[in-house]
């Protein structure tokens, strides 16, 4: 008899042996399977921002305003020594970094308002802190460092020494077991006492300030560990992976720096490592799990870029209200057009959906819960969402979209930034994983118990078989139910609890049809991409209504204006996704209706939307002079923005 093919082979394979085995306990994996985890929801409130919090956006804000001009940056590709240096001052470089090492010992929620005031002014600037309080070598010395690792590196990395982290090669984007930068290992009298390093790294952020001038002083680096080069061609299944801190000033490293379509003043490029030594007191963790652990200081990592794009897209909303408001078509401000009133209003709905997700996630980073597959799902919706809007601006603003800042001068208009907006979000979408890996990884994370109860089945193996039974009648008994339990999150029968028994009900059919594409396509699962990826869809859109139901049910958000209009905007939109209206109907839900659109923008557009807004720094012509009645105005609305919760 013929034996059958393993379900899993080559990177995909290693990839299965490399997967994090703890059982899911966030909110998005429980949708699959129909569960609603309110409870996740419900023992959150949204966190106050810390007065060391409060004081640093202070001094970030007037930094920002003095320092940092995001045209000129644009233009010449550089952040400049002074906004370094300014920004080391400040400790900006150990935001993360627990106060007994020199950090400010941020918790994620006061992080994620540092990154949304960046990501309103400038792409670069916040790509530059993002990448090393995120992803560089902070994170993984805290995760999985020893004493004395954490004890000498994260000192000197919150003083200013700036890190990276070096994955992506030429060959090895998404399929990071086909790395080929290698580490073979040197011993004297029989014990390991470090590295050679050999191999180059792709798109390197914080890496080289210039050619063969390093910015970073430290890098982490995931390299293959061999005894000997040729092994590096080994079957994957049999790769081992490390990740090593490396100092970039050890002999062996070169770099060269990339240019871009946009964030152009970002340091990112190729790192080449020519037999560089590397101690072994630099290797994280043990041989043979440094790739796995270094990434898990992504997952957290990856919510920097989310509240990013949630300061960019607050920074569109300001811009279109502004050009709402002064451009006047046919008689009327555009804005009373209910094409570009559509347009606002879907911008500000946004805006309070991400801040909730934002907001949610952060909360849930500090109390410790399982955000994986939630990490990812919002850096997807926030970056799609940002990108969308970005491109609506562009179209509110014409030609003058289109022009650059430069150009716009020359005849005489404000020289806003759409076109630099524009390049700067598109990366967005693939860098932190590209939204359509991120996707399909939710898809099979998400369906983990479905394919690990199902192999049980294809591989005949009895035991596992008895113990899948009870999981699919579980399922099947959520699916099937029409009548499901559900928390509401008010005690009224009001919009709300409509939108909840939405999210319950949708939840129920996302298991339905998970259970019944497991069944049906069993092996070939894996290779239903566009399938996976429509459930997957689904359960990031109920995770979105659900944050936003929550969040709009907080005492410091319930009776703002507009919030309860929102919420209805929102939440009718994601219907949209799952029952779309036929194109000739005349019944327009309440997202397309020209009457409930138009009303809206119009209050939007008469200021009863501005605490959206909040957070940011609004935009203003670069070469207006900052004097001390302006300056008094910013600091006006850091407090206003540092009081808000």
């Amino acid at each position: 008899m013929m034996e059958k093919e393993p379900l899993f082979q080559g990177s995909l394979a290693v990839a299965e042996a490399s997967r994090d085995r703890t059982p899911y306990s966030g909110f998005l994996a429980g949708l699959f399977e129909g569960i609603v985890r309110r409870d996740l929801f419900r023992s959150q409130s949204i966190p106050s921002a810390s007065e060391t919090a409060k004081d640093f956006l202070d001094h970030l804000r007037l930094l920002l305003i003095e320092k940092v001009n995001p045209e000129i940056i644009d233009r010449e590709g550089e952040v400049g020594e002074d906004v370094l240096a300014a920004l080391k001052d400040i400790g900006a470089f150990g935001l993360k970094i627990p106060a007994t090492y020199g950090g400010l010992g941020f918790s994620q929620s006061d992080y994620h308002r540092v990154a949304t005031l960046l990501g309103s002014h400038d792409a670069a600037t916040t790509v530059l802190i993002s990448a090393h309080n995120s992803i560089g070598v902070a994170e993984p010395v805290k995760l999985i460092g020893n004493r004395e690792q954490q004890q000498r590196l994260l000192p000197r990395l919150a003083r200013g020494d700036i890190s990276g982290f070096a994955l992506t090669e030429k060959g090895a984007g998404c399929d990071i077991w086909d790395i080929r930068t290698y580490a073979v290992p040197v011993r004297e009298h029989g014990t390991l006492v470090g590295y050679r390093l050999t191999g180059e790294k792709l798109y390197t952020t914080n890496a080289p300030h210039r050619d063969d001038e390093f910015l970073a002083s430290f890098l982490v680096v995931i390299a293959q560990i061999v005894n000997d080069p040729e092994y590096v061609s080994r079957p994957k299944s049999e790769r081992r992976f490390g990740a090593f801190v490396v100092d970039t000033k050890t002999p062996g490293c070169h770099c060269t720096r990339l240019r871009y379509m946009g964030v152009r003043g970002i340091y990112n490029g190729t790192v080449r490592f020519d037999d560089v030594f590397v101690p072994v007191a630099d290797r994280l963790g043990r041989e043979g799990e440094g790739l796995r652990r270094a990434l898990e200081s992504l997952t957290v990592g990856r919510l920097t870029l989310p509240a990013a794009c949630l300061g960019s897209l607050k920074q569109c909303l300001w811009l279109a209200r502004q050009r709402a408001a002064q451009r006047v078509q046919y008689d009327r401000p555009i804005g009373e057009h209910t094409d570009i009133g559509s347009k606002i209003v879907r911008m500000a709905s946004r805006v309070l959906a991400l801040e909730a997700l934002t907001t949610i996630t952060g909360a849930w980073v500090d109390a410790k819960l399982d955000v994986r597959l939630e990490s990812a799902a919002v850096k997807i919706l926030a970056t799609e969402w940002l990108l969308d809007s970005v491109l609506d601006l562009f179209r509110m603003y014409g030609g003058r979209g289109f022009e650059t800042s430069e150009s716009l001068r020359l005849h005489g208009d404000l020289p806003a930034p759409i076109e630099r907006m524009v390049r700067d979000a598109l990366i967005n979408v693939i860098w932190e994983g590209t939204n359509g890996i991120l996707t399909l990884w939710i898809g099979r994370e998400g369906l983990s118990e479905y394919v690990s109860h199902g192999n049980a089945f294809l591989e005949f193996q009895i035991r596992e078989m008895m113990q899948a039974i009870p999981f699919f009648a579980k399922v099947a008994g959520r699916s099937l139910n029409r009548f499901p339990r559900f928390t509401a999150w008010s005690v009224s029968a009001g919009p709300e609890s409509t939108w909840e028994r939405f999210v319950t009900k949708q939840s129920r059919k996302l298991a339905q049809k998970s259970l019944w594409i497991a069944a049906r396509h069993r092996r070939g699962l894996l290779r239903k991409q566009l399938l996976t990826t429509g459930l997957v869809k689904a359960g990031v859109h109920l995770f979105a209504v659900e944050a936003v139901l929550w969040y709009a049910s907080q005492p410091a958000v319930r009776n703002r204006q507009l919030t309860d209009e929102l919420v209805q905007h929102f939440c009718s939109q994601v219907e949209e996704v799952f029952h779309p209206t036929p194109l000739l109907s005349l019944h327009r839900p309440l997202w397309a209706d020209d009457s409930q659109v138009f009303h809206l923008a119009q209050d939007i557009l008469a200021g009863k939307g501005e605490w959206l807004e909040d957070g940011i720094l609004p935009w203003h012509p670069p070469n207006q002079r900052v004097d001390d009645q302006l300056v008094s105005t910013m600091g006006e609305q850091v407090v206003r923005s540092s009081e808000k919760p």
